[in-house]
C-alpha cells in the first residue's frame, strides 16, 4: 500500500473543523477568513512537529492597514515567515487577485522573503514576490466537503511547500555587497510598513512621528520619517550584530550602550512595544536575517578595507 502522508490526517482535521465552522458562521457576520485563523494556526504548529521542528504560531490582530500578515510563524528565538489568510474562494495565485485591496496588499509586501498565501483551498508560497514551486490545490472544498476536502496527493505537496516554509533560512552573506542584497529589500518592506502605519494617524507611530519632528526634524514629512525610521532600525540592529549580539529582539540596545550609547537610545525609543507592535512582521524578519550575519568572515572579505563604506555604496 502506498504511504500516507504525514500530513493527511492533519489536513483531514482541518478541513472538517473548517466544515464545522462554516456551517456554523452562516448564521452569523464572521469575516470568512476569520474563520481559517485558529484552524491555520494549529495545522501550522502540528505540521512542524510532525516533521522534526518547533514553531510558534501567532495570529495577528485585524486591522485595515492592509500591511501585516495574519499570522506570524517563529521558531523558539526568531521569526520564519507569515502566512496571509484569504477568504475561500479567493485563492492563492495573486496575479488572480481581482479585489483592489489585495492587490495593493500583495504589492506591499513583494519584498518579503517568507511568504505563504492559503484561502483553505489554495497554499502557495512566495519569497521577495515570487512564486516558489506550485500552487497547492485542494481536490475539494473545506467549506462543505469536510476530511475529503484533501486526498494523499495534495497533503504529499502540501507537506513539500510547508516544510520549504518551516525550514527557510536567510542566505548569509559573504560579502558587503551580498549583506546590502540581503537587507535592502527587507528595510524596503520595513518602510513600507511604517507608512502604512503612518496613514492612522491615532497609530502609535504617528504619535512617535510627532515626536520626531518636535524634538529633531521640524520639516520631516511622512515619506521622510518612514525612510529614517527603517534606515535607523537596520543600521542599529545590524551594528549591534556587529559588537557580538546574537539575541537581537531582547538585547540589541544593551549591546550598543557601552560604545554607542546615543544609537542606543533612539532603538529604544523607535522600538517601544506599541510602535514596534505596528512593524513586528517586518522587524523579526531583519532581526533573524541579521541574526545570520558571520561579521568576521564579512571583515575577512573587506580585506581591512571600510566594510560599512562598502556595505552603504549598495545598500543605498
Amino acid at each position: 500500500m502506498p504511504e500516507i502522508p504525514t500530513l493527511l490526517p492533519l489536513l483531514e482535521r482541518f478541513s472538517a473543523g473548517l466544515t464545522t465552522a462554516y456551517d456554523a458562521a452562516m448564521a452569523t457576520s464572521a469575516q470568512p477568513e476569520d474563520q481559517l485563523k485558529a484552524p491555520t494556526k494549529r495545522l501550522l504548529e502540528e505540521a512542524a512537529a510532525a516533521f522534526g521542528l518547533i514553531a510558534v504560531a501567532t495570529t495577528e490582530s485585524h486591522t485595515d492597514l492592509g500591511v501585516r500578515p495574519d499570522i506570524g510563524v517563529s521558531d523558539p528565538k526568531l521569526l520564519i515567515g507569515h502566512v496571509e489568510l484569504k477568504a475561500p474562494g479567493i485563492g492563492a495565485r495573486t496575479r488572480n487577485f481581482a479585489g483592489k485591496r489585495d492587490r495593493e496588499q500583495f504589492k506591499k509586501l513583494a519584498d518579503h522573503p517568507n511568504l505563504v498565501y492559503s484561502d483553505g483551498n489554495e497554499w502557495a508560497l512566495y519569497r521577495k514576490g515570487a512564486l516558489v514551486g506550485s500552487v497547492v490545490a485542494a481536490r475539494g472544498d473545506v467549506r462543505t466537503d469536510g476530511r475529503a476536502a484533501f486526498g494523499a496527493q495534495e497533503a504529499s505537496l502540501l507537506e513539500q511547500l510547508l516544510r520549504d516554509f518551516l525550514g527557510w533560512e536567510p542566505i548569509v552573506p559573504k560579502s558587503p555587497k551580498a549583506l546590502a542584497e540581503l537587507l535592502a529589500p527587507l528595510t524596503r518592506l520595513l518602510r513600507e510598513n511604517v507608512r502604512t502605519a503612518l496613514a492612522d494617524p491615532d497609530s502609535a507611530l504617528s504619535s512617535l512621528a510627532k515626536e520626531w519632528r518636535d524634538v529633531f526634524f521640524p520639516d520631516a514629512d511622512d515619506a521622510r520619517f518612514a525612510d529614517a525610521y527603517a534606515q535607523t532600525v537596520t543600521y542599529a540592529l545590524l551594528l549591534a550584530r556587529f559588537e557580538g549580539e546574537l539575541e537581537l529582539k531582547d538585547h540589541a540596545a544593551d549591546r550598543l550602550d557601552a560604545r554607542h550609547g546615543l544609537l542606543a537610545q533612539v532603538l529604544r525609543v523607535l522600538e517601544q512595544a506599541e510602535a514596534r507592535q505596528e512593524v513586528e512582521s517586518a522587524v523579526g524578519l531583519l532581526e533573524r536575517a541579521i541574526a545570520a550575519v558571520d561579521p568576521e568572515a564579512l571583515a575577512r572579505k573587506a580585506k581591512n578595507e571600510d566594510i560599512w563604506l562598502y556595505f552603504y555604496e549598495d545598500f543605498l
